[in-house]
């Protein structure tokens, strides 16, 4: 196998592992993505600087993605890349829900006349929803994009409702109608990454 074979055996194995797209990977290269395809099937080699480019971003080096794919092991990075994110992501909901019990701690404390210091936890959800949702679009997790999407309207909705049921001294008695609204944004959701995962695949062709 030449060196120009296991460049471009490397180049789909290291892009597959990061889960990116030939499109997404030429622009984070600022190149274009005929040029990234042309690599990947052996028609060309980069510049060296461009190689050392891909190496960095891969975190790997240049003799790396020259040798040969099957003495270069990338199941242990990806383990120790998976491992970091999910602390990372615990440690951020952790944080949204601890600030949650103080809120409900203190004003408790402070102010003891007020009952709905629970919804200081209905609160922390969207928020986590949010974070999610940070996380799963930064680390190309298109599968769990649209879970955390819906998660995020199905959680604001249930705050906004409890909010009003529980503020207002007589909530309407079709307040249940904005769930309606979630409804709506769900089937909107579905379409979306529908359409997104089209539109991948026609990229990819």
């Amino acid at each position: 196998m030449d060196v120009k074979e296991n460049l471009a055996k490397n180049l789909i194995k290291y892009r597959k592992s990061k889960n990116l797209t030939q499109a997404e990977l030429a622009e984070k290269l600022n190149y274009s993505d005929k040029a990234v395809s042309k690599w990947e099937r052996g028609e060309s080699f980069p510049d060296l600087s461009v190689l050392k480019q891909i190496a960095d971003f891969y975190g790997v080096s240049v003799d790396t993605l020259l040798s040969d794919p099957s003495s270069a092991e990338i199941k242990p990075q990806k383990e120790k890349t998976r491992a970091r994110r999910t602390i990372l992501c615990f440690c951020c909901l952790g944080l949204v829900f601890l600030v949650a019990i103080c809120s409900f701690a203190f004003i408790d404390i402070l102010f003891p006349s007020i009952e709905e210091t629970w919804l200081s936890f209905i609160y922390a959800l969207p928020v986590a929803s949010v974070i999610l949702l940070v996380f799963s679009c930064k680390w190309k997790k298109r599968a769990f994009t649209a879970i955390f999407i819906s998660t995020l309207v199905w959680t604001v909705i249930l705050s906004l409702y409890l909010t009003l049921n529980t503020v207002l001294t007589a909530p309407p008695s079709k307040l249940w109608e904005i769930f309606l609204i979630g409804a709506v944004l769900q089937v909107l959701v579905v379409f979306w990454s529908i359409y997104k995962k089209v539109k991948i695949k026609k990229t990819e062709r």
